[in-house]
């Protein structure tokens, strides 16, 4: 009996028995019962392991975040990718769901879950910190209940994280987008159609409808910008425009984009400087489009420089793998607010003001697609009242 009590010992501490034991026959049989015991609870332990290893496998490379929860709402499992979203500084595991993200409303889902037994989906939103700043996350949330084969209770509930924020992000410039789109198109029409509508009536003297022919002609010209624009920055964005890399000298490029613009340097009484050397490299790009950015950027000087007589000053040196372009103004600058969100389409510093002085409001939008697409960077660097410089950087080889 004595060694039958050692061998069970011996089995509860290390899993093992003797290869046999000698005495009554009894005895033998039981240690062989034994022996197949721990064969048993050897290939029980060995499925839970491989069990487990694929659960946390399987939650590790999920892209949705996971938790399950307990009938007291007490957190029992997470995985990674669900701390990584909300930041979570240290495991949730053994908490309760309302300690952990103090959100009544996902508290309220899995609960409703655990009474019923019906799933629930619930899309939330969380102030989420990032680095020194909070950002506002969206997630739709579901909840499921898990109930054991062989019992009638519920024993929790399994809740599936889905981070929704990039889409709603993608939805409000989607929305914003047909506004501003909306916007720019109904006010030249508008004007086009009450001055048809008057000469339709009538009209004028011979030199009034003259003028609202102008203005007709004017507005007409703002709607063909617009719609080129759009279509420039539609094939930008989604990669469809074919670029004609060859040898450019952004010397001339400079210099044909002065010359389109002279009438309205003229007519804003600006100076224009140009800073070029001689030996500049070339650079290979596309040069229809290299003189489109130089256009906008110049042309954006002169509509925003805040002032009659606004200095602009453009220059242009080489590092020996890039081309580095620079535009500079001493107008007011941009406020450090606006900045970030500068390259965005149809944004505008001063909304009305930026209306009146015309343009589609996409130019520094398809800068930034135009010099991506060439496989360079494009920078502002501003502070109020001391002006503005955009700085773009180009490859002098494309790989």
């Amino acid at each position: 009996m004595v060694v039958l009590r050692a061998e069970v010992r011996r089995l509860l501490s290390d899993g093992t028995l003797s290869a046999e034991i000698r005495g009554p026959r009894i005895l033998r049989e039981i240690h062989r019962d034994l022996g197949e015991l721990a064969s048993r609870y050897r290939e029980i332990s060995r499925r839970i392991a491989d069990e487990d290893y694929s659960l946390r496998a399987i939650l590790s490379g999920m892209i949705e975040g996971v938790l399950i929860a307990d009938r007291n709402l007490r957190i029992r499992l997470t995985n990674d990718r669900l701390r990584h979203m909300f930041g979570l500084p240290k495991s949730p595991v053994d908490r309760t769901v309302m300690e952990v993200f103090r959100n009544h409303l996902l508290h309220q889902i899995i609960q409703q879950t655990l009474e019923t037994d019906e799933p629930r989906s619930v899309e939330l939103q969380s102030e989420i910190r990032e680095g020194n700043q909070f950002n506002l996350k969206h997630f739709q949330v579901t909840s499921i209940s898990l109930r054991p084969r062989d019992r009638e209770s519920l024993t929790g509930a399994l809740v599936i994280f889905h981070d929704i924020s990039q889409i709603r992000s993608l939805e409000a410039v989607r929305k914003e987008f047909v506004a501003n789109v909306s916007h720019e198109l109904r006010t030249p029409l508008s004007i086009i159609t009450g001055y048809l509508e008057t000469l339709i009536e009538g009209g004028g003297d011979p030199e009034t409808n003259v003028r609202f022919l102008k203005t007709m002609h004017k507005h007409a010209q703002r709607l063909n910008i617009l719609i080129e624009d759009l279509l420039s920055l539609s094939q930008l964005e989604s990669r469809r425009v074919s670029l004609n890399f060859e040898p450019v000298e952004l010397r001339e490029c400079i210099h044909r984009v002065i010359e389109r613009l002279d009438t309205r340097i003229r007519e804003v009484a600006a100076k224009v400087k140009v800073n070029i050397p001689e030996n500049l490299p070339r650079v290979e790009a596309d040069a229809f489009r290299i003189e489109q950015v130089i256009y906008n950027l110049i042309d954006n000087a002169l509509k925003h420089g805040g002032k009659s007589g606004v200095n602009v000053m453009v220059e242009a040196h080489s590092n020996g793998r890039e081309a580095i372009v620079a535009v500079h103004d001493d107008g007011p600058g941009v406020p450090l607010g606006d900045q970030p969100h500068l390259f965005e389409r149809f944004y505008r510093v001063h909304k009305d003001r930026s209306r009146d002085a015309g343009g589609s409001g996409l130019g520094l939008s398809i800068v930034k697609h135009t010099v991506q697409a060439h496989g360079g960077t494009v920078a502002l660097q501003s502070s109020p009242g001391a002006g503005a410089t955009f700085t773009v950087s180009l490859p002098l080889k494309q790989v």
